[in-house]
């Protein structure tokens, strides 16, 4: 069913020594296939920089948008100059409404089973929280640079939550523009680290994201080369060996071959950490029934 992957294999031969010393990493390729309470897909970066800027920049008088003419404008940049002119609560509002989900997509769903010593997300959505919410278990969710609750499974999510989204930046608050990742760079190191404490003996399983984010992948990048003791691995659906090569050597990290929600039910396969009802084959019945998109 899945391609051959060395890394894959590897993994699952380790799981025994690995399973209590998970920290899962999401990245914006694990909300690929969610929808909001709308019906639309979560934006990607680029489309929502295209979105925003259409709705609150673009006039009519200009003629038909073409996103080709904001040419390399970053969203950070293009948010920054959205919210001086509308101001954060619009710029709020619409964040809310395009990535606000009511139910998890299957790998939200069993993602609690795989027991991860702490979670780490930069993704905006809770698609996560409502994961755990669907398995009666319990998050704790950081925003900020506090540390964890005793007893609980940390999700630290260092770009802020919809729960917190009229709270400043560095406690909930969304961060969005240019101005809001400059205050935070100094956090992302404390939340980082909290979320990989004994980061030394921690395998650390990167879902969805690419190192775009310098101010993210700066840190990650300066952890690994500090800890070498444990495997690490960044799961995404693109079979080059150039790209796993570069991974291999220049991040330290393993590259598996599969999607967020490949990964897993692969995984399933070969360690069967899913419940029965939650099979990776009941995906139809557990949509009929609602508990999934």
């Amino acid at each position: 069913m899945f391609a051959p992957d060395d890394n894959m294999d590897d993994l699952a031969d380790n799981w025994p020594s690995f399973q209590n010393r998970v920290t899962v990493f999401l990245g914006a390729g694990a909300s690929i296939g969610a929808q909001n309470q709308s019906g639309k897909s979560l934006p990607s970066a680029y489309q929502l920089r295209n979105d925003l800027w259409e709705k609150y920049k673009w006039r009519a008088s200009d003629g038909i948008f073409d996103p080709a003419s904001l040419r390399l404008m970053s969203l950070e940049h293009a948010a920054a100059i959205i919210e001086a002119k509308t101001g954060r609560t619009v710029l709020g509002e619409y964040l809310q409404e395009a990535f606000s989900c009511s139910k998890p997509l299957w790998q939200h769903l069993v993602l609690p089973h795989l027991n991860p010593a702490s979670l780490f997300t930069t993704n905006y959505d809770q698609l996560i929280e409502l994961g755990y919410s669907g398995c009666g278990k319990v998050l704790d969710v950081i925003c900020s640079n506090r540390k964890p609750m005793a007893a609980q499974t940390a999700l630290f999510k260092p770009h802020g939550s919809l729960t917190h989204i009229n709270q400043p930046v560095g406690q909930g608050g969304l961060v969005i523009t240019q101005f809001d990742y400059l205050e935070m760079i100094s956090d992302y190191r404390k939340m980082l680290q909290n979320a990989m404490t004994g980061f030394s003996s921690t395998c650390v399983i990167i879902i969805g994201y690419s190192f775009g984010d310098m101010d993210i992948g700066s840190e990650l990048y300066s952890l690994r080369k500090k800890s070498d003791g444990i495997p690490w691995y960044a799961v995404f659906p693109r079979a080059d060996k150039e790209v796993r090569r570069m991974y291999s050597k220049r991040f330290g990290i393993e590259q598996i071959n599969r999607t967020f929600e490949g990964f897993l039910a692969d995984l399933d396969d070969r360690i069967d950490f899913v419940p029965a009802n939650f099979k990776h084959s009941n995906r139809a019945d557990l949509r009929d029934r609602g508990i999934i998109q």
